[in-house]
């Protein structure tokens, strides 16, 4: 054990960027794929973590990725296709046959086969069934068969029951058997005769109890469970709730059909994250570093329209005070002032919101103590940001009344920033929709019609002042 975790550590200090190595190690690698030279490559990859070999694929080209992956041990490769980005994997899949993933996926657990799977087209995906074991291929088809993004898809089927009406006896004989197939048991599910769950019983208690102890005896009746249509939000939010190891999945009658485990919720936690840091800056959230350039534009293209389009509103505001900006030509130079501090005072709010949102802090149980408390920071931000404003303004122009616009104009559009960033995301909640996709894209085009309207409507109004 301890020689293989030398061998791992070493070989992540030669796969790290940041080393004078790293290019004489991957130069060498290539070298070695093209002379297919496997024995010495296998020398190299002895005992490398297959997401660090992942890691690797980065540099080299599709021939010498794949030349590589054949090399590993059927359980590596398993893992290596667990750990590829979604659209290298998707690509590396293409090129696999059906007999080569059916021998890898042998090696993994049921949540992680169907994984794979949902990245095969539907006639390649059953070919691949059809080379499984029956039990195996009931199982993904089934798994398959749940919505994206729910408990059901992200479950695995591979876990440690005992009936209530047994020994432990019986129960550490059922662990022990399972335990052959299973990765990691952290609880036993506890179930009466018709499979439904009635509890569990934590590893270490169902070893450490006398033999003949009733199961019943033994069982905490307090088991968390989710039902397989549940969303994986969810699921990671009471996850982190409870500090949770693993949680049970049930079906409509309440008989266990799966688990969940923690090391599943990390991967939600990060997509999730990363779905919605994309989604609030209007990109898809299947974009990656290696997406082709035309899908990117693409993609990205849309949200840019309809920035346009709100960015041509902002212009029709502005040109109805032609005749106010060409007589005050000072006027142009501000008006970013107002409605830029507008826009990140908004974007403040829906970013707030939105975390808020997605921690299930807030729901439209209590959505009004966000908008109040949004709307009292906006008025406080108002209010300091408006007075060093306008008081600048005046030590700068030595125009008091100028001062007093441009103050009063940054007032009130942080108000309506702090007020659109925080109902706006609740209302695209509300019409069941996310709110991080375009949450951002309407907040700044509100305060940026609304900054200049506030601004250019006073300095209207005060023109003779300002002249």
């Amino acid at each position: 054990m301890e020689e293989e975790r030398k061998k791992e550590s070493e070989f992540r200090i030669k796969i790290d960027r940041e080393s004078d190595s790293y290019d004489e190690f991957v130069a060498e690698i290539k070298n070695l794929v093209s002379l297919e030279d496997s024995k010495r490559l296998k020398e190299m990859l002895d005992g490398a973590h297959p997401a660090d070999i992942v890691t690797l694929f980065r540099d080299l080209e599709r021939e010498e990725e794949l030349y590589l992956f054949r090399i590993l041990p059927k359980e590596d490769q398993a893992y290596a296709l667990v750990k590829m980005e979604e659209e290298t994997l998707e690509s590396f899949l293409e090129e696999l046959s059906v007999d080569e993933i059916s021998n890898t996926v042998n090696h993994i657990e049921t949540d992680e086969t169907t994984y794979l799977l949902s990245y095969l087209p539907s006639t390649k995906r059953e070919l691949v069934l059809a080379n499984l074991s029956k039990t195996d291929s009931f199982e993904i088809r089934s798994q398959l068969g749940f919505r994206e993004s729910s408990a059901g898809r992200l479950m695995s089927k591979d876990f440690a029951t005992v009936s209530i009406n047994d020994n432990v006896r019986k129960g550490i004989i059922n662990v022990r058997k399972k335990a052959k197939e299973i990765e990691d048991i952290y609880q036993v599910y506890v179930t009466d005769e018709a499979g439904v769950l009635e509890g569990f019983i934590p590893l270490k208690d169902l070893f450490l109890t006398p033999i003949n102890t009733k199961v019943a005896k033994i069982t905490n009746f307090s088991v968390f469970a989710f039902h397989y249509d549940v969303d994986q939000e969810e699921v990671a939010n009471t996850f982190k709730k409870y500090d949770l190891f693993s949680a049970a999945v049930t079906d409509d009658l309440g008989r266990i059909i799966g688990r969940i485990t923690v090391d599943d919720v990390l991967e939600i936690v990060e997509e999730e994250a990363s779905e919605d840091i994309l989604l609030m800056a209007g990109v898809s959230e299947d974009e990656r570093l290696s997406t082709p350039i035309l899908q990117s534009v693409k993609r990205r293209i849309i949200w840019l329209n309809v920035n346009l389009l709100t960015a041509f509103v902002s212009s029709t505001v502005v040109a109805f005070f032609e005749d106010t900006i060409s007589q005050i030509v000072v006027l142009a130079t501000l008006m970013p002032i107002v409605a830029g501090l507008g826009g990140n005072a908004g974007t403040q709010s829906v970013t707030v919101v939105i975390r808020n949102i997605a921690t299930g802090d807030l729901s439209f149980s209590n959505w009004w103590e966000a908008v109040r408390k949004e709307f009292t920071i906006g008025v406080l931000n108002g209010l300091v940001l408006g007075t060093v404003t306008g008081c600048m303004i005046f030590f700068v122009k030595g125009n008091l009344v100028l001062g007093l616009v441009v103050g009063t104009a940054m007032f009130v559009n942080m108000i309506v920033a702090s007020l659109t960033g925080s109902l706006v995301p609740i209302f695209l909640k509300a019409m069941r929709v996310d709110p991080a996709i375009a949450s951002s894209i309407f907040v700044t085009a509100t305060t940026d019609v609304c900054g200049f309207f506030f601004f250019l409507g006073l300095a209207t109004v005060f023109a003779k002042y300002l002249i």
